[in-house]
């Protein structure tokens, strides 16, 4: 079976839905993450976008730019130590999550397991818009066993 970009975004989809804290997921490109154009109930939230692919034997190593956010209003600037808090203590659930809990997602064949690479480095940031978006941002390197296999090549 091969594991492609469309499987991974499901399980960062799927851990939006079933975590307490992120009300939505964005991937593809940064401009969806147009602050005017995003409802306040939407954050905080997770975007993940994939930004390169190495394959190898047995396996595929996929880079995703990773950024947990929320919004601060202006008059709120006070609290930016607690939301770079709270958003990384998100991040550190969608890590977990993602490295230890999604056996079912990605199961093991042969003997090639996926995973995460570890340990993963995280930036705070705040972006300056007319709200400040404020968060953590990370890169993970999703392996995902993809044997390479002339049966399934396109020709």
């Amino acid at each position: 079976m091969m594991y492609t970009v469309k499987d991974i975004n499901n399980v960062f989809q799927g851990i939006v839905t079933d975590h307490k804290q992120l009300n939505s997921f964005y991937t593809n490109t940064e401009k969806e993450l147009d602050i005017n154009k995003i409802t306040v109930n939407l954050f905080p939230l997770l975007y993940a976008q994939v930004s390169e692919a190495e394959v190898n034997d047995g396996f595929t190593t996929y880079t995703y730019e990773v950024n947990v956010a929320d919004l601060l209003i202006e008059e709120q600037t006070d609290n930016i130590i607690e939301t770079y808090q709270n958003t990384f203590l998100i991040l550190q659930d969608v890590i977990a999550l993602f490295r230890l809990d999604q056996s079912d997602a990605f199961p093991n064949v042969g003997n090639q397991a996926w995973g995460i690479d570890m340990p993963i480095r995280c930036t705070p940031f705040t972006s300056q818009y007319d709200n400040l978006l404020t968060g953590w941002s990370c890169q993970f390197a999703i392996r995902v066993p993809n044997p390479l296999n002339l049966c399934v090549a396109l020709f």
